[in-house]
């Protein structure tokens, strides 16, 4: 089950009415809004569970598994961290983690993993043109959360 599902199309819908002003603004600003972030959380877990009505509350669980184990790992690297990553993007990807994991909890792993990356790869290009700032972490979530998620209709 992917994004071909017409059930499913409220839920994205949502997803980028709150997720895209998100890289705007972290983009710019290096922050993550709190009430965007909160809002694609609950706003999510809301439209889900709808959405699990129809096509199955399996898809639930692992939803709800999936942003357990994408929280836990990144409240670990927070700490770890030690200031390098953001709470906001703690939460960012519980919400991230919740949509991917609806689908399965592969597509989680799959989103953050190429989020990760995707990041990793822009701070590289930063600092060999000389910059050394704070590069954000959320646009590059979001934008490989939202291929992992569109990418399997373009597949079908």
């Amino acid at each position: 089950m992917y994004l071909s599902t017409p059930q499913l199309w409220p839920a994205l819908a949502l997803f980028l009415l709150l997720a895209l002003p998100m890289v705007v603004t972290d983009a710019r600003e290096s922050r993550l809004p709190l009430p965007l972030n909160l809002g694609l959380l609950g706003a999510g877990a809301v439209a889900l569970s709808i959405t699990a009505a129809w096509v199955g509350f399996e898809h639930l669980i692992w939803a709800a598994v999936s942003c357990g184990i994408a929280t836990a790992l990144m409240l670990i690297l927070f700490v770890v961290s030690r200031g390098g990553l953001g709470f906001g993007d703690v939460i960012l990807v519980a919400a991230l983690a919740l949509y991917s994991g609806f689908i399965s909890p592969l597509m989680m792993f799959a989103g953050t993993w190429l989020g990760s990356v995707a990041t990793l790869g822009w701070i590289l290009v930063r600092r060999r043109r000389g910059f050394h700032g704070h590069a954000p972490f959320g646009p590059g979530l979001i934008l490989a959360t939202l291929l992992v998620l569109v990418a399997p209709v373009a597949t079908t």
